[in-house]
């Protein structure tokens, strides 16, 4: 029997996970039309579903003084992929005191379920599609270099 395919949410986390994709789904989802460009395969046009990548982050108890404006904009979120390819997307970019976009770990494109390749990294309001990381295994959240906050072991 074949595992269920995780991923791993780790770095400035209260409560880091492993989910499956159909853990990822009992998340408040969201629905996105999307067309993007891709270097490889030309335009792209697909239906996603999955919850909010601020969803997942904020289950898991990012430690990020949320009450604070500017110490937020010192996190990074470092997504992965299952072929190594990754992305970074700014915490700014998700946190909706600020850009609030629906960035997603989808479990569904096209209305096929992801669970044996792994969600994916979906960022709607890219026009390239680079940041569209499939079979996402992980995603780190942490201070981005220099900027530790005061207090902040480095690891």
């Amino acid at each position: 029997m074949r595992h269920p395919v995780t991923v791993r949410l780790h770095g400035h986390l209260d409560r880091p996970a492993e989910l499956t994709v159909g853990q990822l789904r009992d998340l408040p989802p969201r629905r996105v039309e999307v067309s993007f460009d891709c270097r490889t395969d030309g335009e792209q046009r697909h239906g996603y579903e999955g919850p909010r990548l601020w969803d997942v982050l904020c289950a898991a108890g990012p430690r990020v003084d949320l009450a604070a404006r500017k110490p937020r904009l010192r996190f990074l979120l470092a997504v992965t992929g299952a072929d190594g390819h990754r992305a970074v997307v700014s915490w700014a970019e998700i946190d909706p005191d600020f850009g609030g976009q629906e960035i997603l770990l989808a479990t569904s494109m096209d209305g096929a379920p992801l669970d044996e390749t792994g969600p994916q990294l979906v960022v709607p309001a890219d026009h390239c599609g680079a940041r569209y990381v499939s079979g996402v295994t992980a995603v780190w959240l942490g201070p981005a270099p220099g900027a530790e906050p005061a207090g902040a072991a480095r690891a």
